[in-house]
């Protein structure tokens, strides 16, 4: 291996850390990223730590605070309402597509991460259901075949980490997710597009009108029943 590809394969591993934090919500809006505190978490030089950050900026998942120093981006009410109303749209049409171009086997493999996301609940595991729900709405996105449309909602649904944080501060709202996805499996199963599709978007408006009405960025270490050791070792990780 070139030392380019070595520095390379590192500054991959710290972007991917950084954003699983973001998305986990161990790394809040308006955080600070220490390049020296990253450069020590990953045992990495500077070079492939900047090189990191540069793609967290491109990628939009930062931006400049004081001193131009990276910090984790804040989205408005406004703009997560104009990020909502796009995901509506794209997620109707996608859903039609899923219904109509998705295998039995993506369909059996949606099953069985359902019972992931089941078994992270019944843990009260936050990072972890966060990680399995991504799992489960992209296979859903790639049996759309249209890759396009496919990386453009999973970018827009890592945007919307902060809605779903506080989506699942409730563990009843959490098992309702568990429930419309295996409503979903069914629908699936039984090439349902137009029941498929509604419970997607169904899914999509819940999020959004229940963080509406709080109008508040989650903390972190104040997820209530969903609060967990593993939640908390990912927020110390970050540190």
């Amino acid at each position: 291996m070139t030392k380019t590809m070595a520095k390379s394969t590192e500054a991959d591993r710290v972007f991917d850390g950084i954003v699983a934090d973001i998305l986990a919500g161990a790394l809040r809006p308006r955080e600070r990223l220490s390049e020296r505190d990253l450069v020590s978490r990953f045992g990495v030089s500077r070079t492939p730590v900047r090189e990191a950050i540069k793609r967290l900026f491109e990628r939009g998942f930062v931006e400049a605070g004081p001193k131009g120093v990276a910090v984790v981006v804040e989205i408005s009410a406004e703009d997560l309402r104009k990020l909502y109303d796009l995901r509506l749209e794209l997620e109707s049409s996608a859903a039609l597509a899923t219904a109509a171009n998705i295998t039995p086997a993506e369909i059996e493999e949606m099953s069985r991460i359902n019972k992931q996301f089941g078994a992270a609940l019944a843990k009260r595991d936050l990072v972890r259901m966060l990680e399995v729900r991504a799992d489960f709405h992209a296979v859903a996105a790639r049996a759309t075949r249209n890759r396009w449309l496919a990386d453009i909602l999973v970018m827009l649904r890592e945007r919307s980490y902060v809605v779903r944080h506080f989506h699942w501060q409730d563990v009843d709202r959490a098992a309702q997710t568990l429930q419309i996805h295996d409503q979903m499996i069914t629908a699936l199963r039984r090439r349902d597009a137009k029941s498929y599709r509604g419970l997607a978007v169904r899914q999509i408006e819940a999020a959004i009108d229940s963080y509406q009405r709080q109008l508040r960025v989650p903390n972190f270490g104040d997820y209530g029943v969903l609060n967990n050791p593993s939640a908390r070792r990912a927020r110390a990780a970050a540190r």
